[in-house]
């Protein structure tokens, strides 16, 4: 089974990820933006976040899994490095949905630095409450 590593960009924070994402999304809500803009790293502060969705079993941490802190946010709770302050990953707060699971793309690493075609986004999500245009196929 493929696998995809990952960390947070001051490299306290390390994971894996196994197989390959359910799907991937720009989500502008205003959570999202709102935890992208307490990132140190600039490349984090953009006007959405981009999210896999993976099984949560599917995330194994080979480092730092004690220095993520929680940042909850209406019925999620965001886990961030404590260091960076880079989102690793999102889980509703409610138990039932608990199975899934949103990794900030931002953090996984590629070969050659090229999105493999199941990372590409699906669609954009909650737009209606953009910051910025996006002029792309993808819907919204």
């Amino acid at each position: 089974m493929i696998e995809y590593k990952g960390e947070c960009p001051c490299g306290v924070v390390k994971f894996k990820l196994i197989g390959k994402p359910l799907f991937t999304q720009h989500c502008h809500c205003s959570k999202c933006r709102e935890v992208m803009t307490l990132s140190n790293i600039n490349t984090d502060k953009v006007a959405y976040s981009f999210t896999a969705a993976y099984m949560t079993p599917n995330l194994i941490f080979s480092k730092g899994q004690g220095q993520l802190k929680i940042a909850a946010r209406n019925t999620s709770d965001l886990f961030l490095c404590r260091y960076c302050n880079s989102l690793i990953y999102g889980i509703s707060q409610d138990p039932v949905k608990q199975a899934g699971i949103g990794i900030n793309v931002q953090n996984v690493h590629f070969l050659n630095n090229k999105l493999p075609l199941c990372f590409l986004p699906d669609k954009h999500i909650w737009y209606q409450d953009r910051i910025i245009d996006v002029n792309d196929h993808l819907p919204k």
